[in-house]
């Protein structure tokens, strides 16, 4: 019976150490595999990481060269506006007003331009902001005190010789801009009624009216524009405008011309 229970137990151990390896064969086998996912994710990753870094690369050269061909192209545009306009206006006096809410950069430019273009600028006005509720209300319901503000600078400039001994041949009008919120109620359409008399007065003198306004004016005046019958320009602060702004300037051509849905086409007939 001893020699059977040293031969039980002795099996018993041999079969406990089997168990014992395979298990441990086991976990080692399914710790390669792990580590063999893993290592296969991590490179999958790095891979991609790659391509990103690569395709980032590739745009940010794409972004330079076409960074480089805008300035190349707005180059090209400004030579071109100042060929246009050099000199056109040599002769004709000119007077520049702006809307109460336009942008000021836009008015410089349109004020470079027609020093390229020979022109002799007469006055150069802004009209007031209203800043009360009863500048865009009448009791009467006749005249505003904003209209008679409006018409009563629009006489002067359209019969004040200034600098140039004679009354201006033609007003540049720069428009648009957005309507603070502090405005008084009411400001969106005084000034558009406002700004009618103004155009108005103006062609009863015989004095040519082109309206302007930048690319991006907050609010567009270029429908106000259209029903006074003025020609008009809607991306007056780039070259191509304020060239167009210049030929319009130099001829009876009538028609919206810019960028925007409101434009019957990119540039007026040079002339």
């Amino acid at each position: 019976m001893p020699d059977l229970r040293y031969h039980l137990i002795s099996l018993i151990s041999v079969f406990l150490a089997l168990a014992i390896g395979i298990l441990l064969g086991v976990a080692v086998a399914d710790q390669g595999v792990v580590t063999d996912s893993l290592e296969g994710q991590i490179t999958e990753v790095q891979e991609r990481f790659s391509e990103q870094q690569e395709a980032i690369a590739v745009r940010d050269r794409q972004i330079e060269r076409l960074q480089e061909r805008t300035v190349v192209n707005e180059r090209l545009m400004v030579g071109m506006s100042e060929a246009i306009n050099a000199g056109t206006l040599t002769g004709l006096e000119v007077a520049v007003v702006s809307g109460p809410y336009s942008d000021g950069e836009t008015v410089s430019g349109v004020l470079e331009a027609l020093d390229l273009a020979g022109a002799e600028v007469t006055a150069v006005e802004e009209l007031p902001s209203p800043t009360l509720p009863g500048e865009v209300t009448s009791a009467s319901e006749t005249t505003t005190p904003l209209q008679g503000d409006y018409l009563d600078l629009a006489e002067a400039v359209a019969t004040e010789p200034g600098d140039a001994s004679v009354p201006p041949q033609i007003v540049i009008f720069v428009g648009g801009g957005e309507i603070p919120a502090n405005a008084p109620s009411g400001t969106l359409d005084a000034l558009n009624e406002a700004e009618a008399e103004v155009f108005d007065l103006w062609n009863d003198y015989g004095i040519r009216v082109v309206g302007a306004e930048p690319t991006s004016p907050g609010r567009s005046e270029i429908a106000l524009f259209q029903s006074a019958g003025l020609p008009s320009v809607d991306n007056a602060d780039t070259p191509a405008g304020l060239a167009a702004v210049i030929t319009l300037a130099n001829s009876d051509q009538d028609g919206s011309y810019g960028t925007k849905d409101t434009a019957s086409d990119p540039f007026p007939t040079p002339e």
